[in-house]
């Protein structure tokens, strides 16, 4: 079974508002086994909307439209369907009551035009919103299920979770798709590749490559009935980590810091950092996970030379001989953290994130991340591309990987 993903908004095309929807969506039809066929954005528009229309009605058994569903004269998305399929608009005055009850909360008077947001397709369900005015709809046409949904990402998710996944659940009883992926990190999108054809002619699922900075996953797609879907994917997935072991740390919403945070949990071990270039995005990153204070002690962005001096206790003349950008810089941070927070790990991050302050002999991108782990201290010297984000992301991730294969290496230090 195939669904058409049509996003309407003229603030989409423009780019003032990201199309983050279109994930969410793709990403929950998958896992009902509901293969995206196109994701397109329309304008604002009542023949564009219409021949959007027209178009996946010819492909897919699922059409699901967001946003157009507000009260201002540019929300036409009910209005174009309705007319398309040739259905009357039926006032729902239960919803009307509603959106009159939440002006009345909030002390004013329900305005007119807001009264075009409690009109939905005869023979439509509405989709009642926690969040918002506008109701989504529901309506089984011809074999063809259409589902309009609000635009605003926080009417749409739960609207969708608790309202449409249900419906699509019973609707499709035909074959499935379904999705894997699998994380990988510390290899590049084309040496990962060269490793996946030692394993000869694949006539397992398609597998998709997407590079993630410093990190690639591999998308499995497997298709048929649920047992030949899972049958497929399992086996796709067990010849992949024959080949590529550690450089998988996970799979599907896993996160390189979660995986990380799960391994030193589960080997009682703490954690600090001391960043100078990533500038408290990899501490960013560890304490997203709940549950961090448990292995996580503490860090610092020590970005001038006389804060690596003052807080992590780093010797003058080295800093002179060696220069901030250094592996010996970034060694004696990760080891005046460990020192100052008395952790079992510690990560030190030096580097030139750009776009100025490099030079020939140290180019931007060029950074150093240590880890100390007490008996030893180890560095690694990276040469980044990318823009100054891309850099610090890609420089957080490979401290996280080499926090895990610090940890997968032996159980404590």
């Amino acid at each position: 079974m195939q669904a058409d993903l049509i996003c309407i908004g003229n603030e989409i095309l423009t780019g003032l508002v990201e199309n983050s929807n279109a994930g969410f969506l793709a990403r929950r039809l998958w896992s009902a086994g509901i293969e995206v066929r196109e994701s397109m954005v329309v304008a604002d528009d009542k023949q564009a909307i219409q021949a959007a229309l027209n178009r996946a009605f010819e492909h897919s058994e699922v059409i699901i439209f967001t946003g157009g569903l507000g009260p201002t004269d540019d929300d036409m998305t009910r209005d174009a369907i309705a007319a398309a399929l040739g259905l009357e608009l039926v006032l729902d005055r239960e919803w009307l009551e509603k959106i009159d009850y939440f002006f009345k909360q909030r002390g004013i008077q329900m305005p007119e035009n807001n009264r075009k947001q409690a009109l939905i397709m005869k023979g439509a369900s509405l989709l009642e919103n926690q969040a918002g005015t506008a109701p989504g709809s529901i309506l089984n046409w011809k074999g063809k299920l259409i589902v309009l949904l609000p635009g605003p990402p926080n009417e749409l998710k739960p609207m969708f979770d608790s309202s449409v996944k249900p419906v699509l659940k019973d609707f499709n009883r035909g074959k499935l798709s379904r999705l894997k992926t699998l994380k990988c990190c510390g290899i590049g999108e084309s040496s990962l590749e060269d490793k996946i054809k030692y394993l000869g002619k694949w006539d397992l699922p398609p597998i998709s490559y997407v590079a993630r900075g410093y990190e690639v996953h591999l998308q499995i797609k497997g298709r048929g009935s649920v047992e030949e879907a899972a049958s497929a994917i399992d086996e796709a997935e067990k010849r992949l980590r024959q080949v590529l072991g550690d450089h998988i740390y996970g799979s599907d919403d896993d996160t390189l810091a979660g995986k990380v945070a799960e391994l030193l949990i589960a080997n009682n071990l703490t954690l600090s950092l001391a960043e100078s270039c990533s500038g408290g995005l990899l501490s960013s990153m560890v304490t997203d996970i709940p549950g961090s204070s448990s292995f996580y002690l503490g860090g610092m962005v020590a970005y001038s030379g006389e804060v690596k001096i003052g807080t992590l206790g780093l010797d003058r003349l080295l800093l002179e001989r060696e220069g901030q950008v250094s592996e010996a810089v970034a060694a004696a941070m990760a080891r005046g953290a460990r020192a100052k927070f008395n952790s079992d790990l510690s990560i030190g991050v030096t580097g030139i994130a750009g776009p100025d302050g490099g030079t020939a002999q140290k180019p931007v991108g060029l950074v150093y991340v240590a880890l100390d782990k007490g008996q030893d201290c180890y560095c690694k010297k990276l040469n980044l591309g990318g823009g100054r984000l891309a850099i610090k992301e890609r420089t957080a991730q490979m401290a996280l990987d080499m926090i895990r294969r610090a940890v997968l290496a032996g159980a404590r230090y």
